[in-house]
């Protein structure tokens, strides 16, 4: 008989049925007899795993979270070694310098910029007055206020404490012109609204003379509230602070206030930018240490105050002389 066309490839399609059927009946048992998973077994096989990776991932946010709080720990600890170690250092030379017995005494010009701030000048002045060593002269330099910082000085009646006023360009402009006037062969330095200690002079003479080798130095100063400073609220308690010399560490930030910086009168580089409103004393000190490097004393130069309303000069932000400070230091390298 005959076969009519397209017979043959029904007849294979059915076959492929068949066979398909018969391979999907066998399959599971051949999968359990070989240890094959199923699908099944394979999703929960997923689901562990997956479960397995956030805990994991959990664990290592935890590790992460303890080495954090851990170099935190650290930092703190190395930090209050180093104020530990700070005091330990200032602690005898203040001893020390109350007894020492100075074979010259040379005049010491204490320049002090100030510009509307009558209020607060009164008590700078007085923490020069009140040096043990009484060989010095200052210079208040009014950066062209209108508050009368004349008046201020007069009432003081000490002829070694001079006044002069400058237009108003800045308080860097005010120091170069306080550099200029100044007579004695050291210069020291003390912003309107900080106060010295009574033997930071005795203790500037007494390095100079020690160490004729020195021409620049610099010294710890206290700062009455680190929160204030760093636009963090206020409340901290008072904090010493005397930076171990690194001129490295000097190309990347200050390591001195003004207040806590003498040097040499006449030295090259002694002098300021008068276009800086802020960190001059960051950019007086990386030139002044260009080729030589400075003497840290330990001792207390300053009482650094965060209370005062006005700074000594508006002017550029914090950025831009920043970045101007910070282009002069690699200009010199």
């Amino acid at each position: 008989m005959p076969i009519r066309p397209g017979a043959g490839n029904f007849a294979a399609m059915l076959v492929r049925r068949s066979a398909g059927r018969f391979v999907r009946r066998l399959a599971r048992p051949i999968a359990r007899i070989l240890g094959v998973p199923t699908q099944a077994q394979l999703k929960a096989t997923e689901d562990r795993a997956e479960a397995r990776i956030h805990d994991l991932e959990d664990q290592v946010l935890q590790l992460v979270g303890r080495q954090t709080r851990l170099a935190s720990d650290i930092t703190t600890l190395v930090t209050r070694l180093t104020d530990l170690g700070t005091l330990h250092q200032v602690a005898p030379l203040s001893r020390w310098l109350d007894h020492v017995q100075l074979d010259d005494h040379p005049l010491i010009s204490v320049i002090t910029p100030t510009y509307e701030r009558v209020g607060v000048l009164p008590r700078a002045i007085f923490s020069v007055i009140g040096q043990r060593y009484p060989h010095w002269e200052l210079l208040v330099v009014d950066d062209g206020g209108v508050e009368d910082s004349h008046r201020v000085v007069e009432a003081f009646a000490d002829d070694r404490i001079h006044w002069m006023r400058v237009e108003h360009a800045g308080v860097c402009a005010a120091r170069n012109a306080g550099l200029r006037a100044a007579r004695g062969t050291i210069v020291a330095y003390l912003d309107d609204d900080n106060v010295m200690d009574p033997g930071w002079l005795q203790a500037v003479a007494w390095a100079f003379q020690h160490r004729p080798d020195v021409d620049v130095l610099y010294g710890a100063f206290v700062i009455d509230d680190l929160l204030r400073v760093n636009g963090d609220g206020s409340g901290a308690l008072p904090e010493l602070f005397l930076h171990p010399w690194n001129r490295d560490a000097l190309q990347r930030g200050n390591l001195a206030d003004i207040s806590a910086i003498a040097h040499r009168a006449g030295l090259p580089g002694a002098e300021f930018d008068p276009s800086l409103r802020e960190m001059g004393d960051w950019d007086l000190l990386l030139s002044l240490t260009r080729e030589t490097e400075p003497l840290v004393l330990p001792a207390v130069a300053c009482y650094y105050t965060t209370t005062a309303q006005r700074r000594l000069s508006g002017g550029p932000t914090y950025a831009a002389d920043r970045a101007r400070v910070t282009a002069r230091a690699e200009s010199r390298l």
